[in-house]
């Protein structure tokens, strides 16, 4: 084998710079574990306006392996010519007998973007199947996962490494784009707040304008069984309003109500996204909301609610 397809990737971009007249790379450790038998340690390395990630279970492999990042992404800018200067293909197993492949995994990146999450109090990853594809032989599956508004993907042969694949890019990602990512949530979460405030406002000038005095001493038991109370006391049977229940729409739920003697109002709580809110005229709390991409949608959404739970209320007990 020739010298020069045994360089490492770390002296292969080393070269690079001093060739192209750029700053030399730039290391930066951004996250390390130690103190077990599986240390940990993540690389960033910062180049010709470009950026590498890479990771191994020593300081070494982790460095090679975001140097190798980086020329890749100088390969595609066609930046880095593999063929003039190629870089042994660096595989960890050579190197201290650590497994760094990218097809498997070392270490569980799931647990650590858990880990991370919770250190930087965003929320945790979720992952989605998107395709299940191939002969059973050799099935390949891809997972997504997602923190927020941002996304990865990853395709491998099991359906839990596909996962721990995706985790790992999501935690490279994370570094990238922390503090916007953080910002994010917490905007998210103050709005989500404010919201609720709003939401316990309205409900409040909403339930004035049914001239209902709730029952402050009613028991969280008898909030279930109001609706079949007053069926009692009007002596109607949920088979009086079978007809209403095919049709599921709002003329069948004012003739319900007629009949229950129960007022209710419906009212728009907040425009985007569209909220409605149905409050009844019960001394017990009975409200139902929906939300939908249109005023129009979150109608048809809380009139199927409404009758959803007036099926479960009107047959109990």
């Amino acid at each position: 084998m020739s010298q020069q397809n045994t360089k490492t990737p770390a002296m292969v971009l080393q070269e690079f710079t001093v060739k192209r007249g750029f700053s030399p790379p730039e290391y930066i450790l951004v996250m390390s574990k130690t103190g077990t038998h599986e240390n940990e340690f993540h690389y960033k390395v910062n180049v010709a306006n470009v950026r590498g990630m890479g990771f191994g279970r020593s300081k070494q492999v982790a460095k090679h392996n975001a140097a190798s990042k980086a020329l890749e992404i100088l390969a595609e800018q066609g930046l880095y010519d593999p063929s003039s200067n190629p870089a042994q293909e660096f595989n960890a197993q050579s190197h201290r007998n650590e497994s760094d492949s990218p097809l498997k995994p070392p270490v569980n990146f799931i647990g650590n973007l858990k880990d991370m999450c919770c250190e930087l109090k965003l929320p945790y990853p979720e992952f989605k199947e998107i395709s299940d594809v191939g002969p059973p032989h050799c099935r390949e599956f891809t997972y997504e996962c997602s923190i927020a508004s941002i996304t990865t993907q990853a395709t491998a042969n099991t359906k839990k490494q596909a996962k721990q694949l995706a985790a790992r890019d999501m935690l490279e990602k994370i570094r990238e784009t922390c503090p916007e990512l953080t910002e994010q949530f917490t905007a998210e979460s103050n709005s989500i707040t404010s919201d609720s405030h709003e939401v316990l406002k309205k409900y409040s000038e909403l339930s004035t304008t049914l001239d209902v005095i709730p029952n402050r001493a009613v028991m969280i038991g008898e909030f279930s069984t109001a609706i079949k109370k007053r069926m009692i006391e009007k002596n109607v049977s949920f088979e009086d309003f079978q007809e209403q229940f095919k049709l599921k729409n709002k003329v069948g739920i004012d003739y319900i109500f007629e009949k229950l003697d129960i007022k209710y109002n419906i009212e728009l709580f907040q425009e985007t996204p569209p909220i409605l809110c149905a409050l009844f005229g019960l001394d017990t709390p009975f409200t139902v909301m929906a939300v939908g991409r249109s005023e129009e949608d979150s109608m048809t959404k809380l009139i199927h609610e409404i009758y959803v739970i007036l099926d479960i209320y009107m047959n109990r007990g």
